[in-house]
């Protein structure tokens, strides 16, 4: 009889073990997993980037190649806004001065307060 109970405990004890084994091996597979699915992730960032680099060269131009940009037609012509403008606040000035007081009192108040300065500091 004890060699029946001594048989049965060493089996019992051999499937604890074999299974402590196996709990061992797990984590360890799941840490080589991790590691195997990290570097997956690693390779595959540098694949995004150089992708995304490659397109933004070929539409993003800064500086030096500047010259090779495709130049696009554009709605408005900042040239022709710019000569617009000037020729408005001209036509202003003009109408200020032929109807008489307006642009010269604006032009008178800031002369008086730079007399104003000089005086005071004389």
């Amino acid at each position: 009889m004890e060699n029946n109970e001594e048989k049965i405990q060493e089996a019992v004890t051999s499937e604890l073990e074999k299974e402590k084994d196996e709990i061992v091996e797990k984590p360890k597979k799941g840490k080589y997993d991790f590691y195997i699915e990290l570097g997956l992730f690693l390779i595959l960032g540098i694949l995004i980037g150089i992708a995304l680099k490659t397109e933004a060269v070929k539409r993003i131009t800064i500086g030096y190649d500047d010259y090779k940009m495709k130049i696009m037609k554009s709605d408005f012509d900042i040239n022709k806004i710019e000569k617009d403008i000037l020729q408005k606040q001209k036509d202003e000035a003009q109408k200020d001065l032929e109807t008489g007081s307006g642009g010269e009192q604006s032009i008178q108040s800031e002369g008086d307060v730079g007399d104003e300065s000089s005086e005071s500091s004389n």
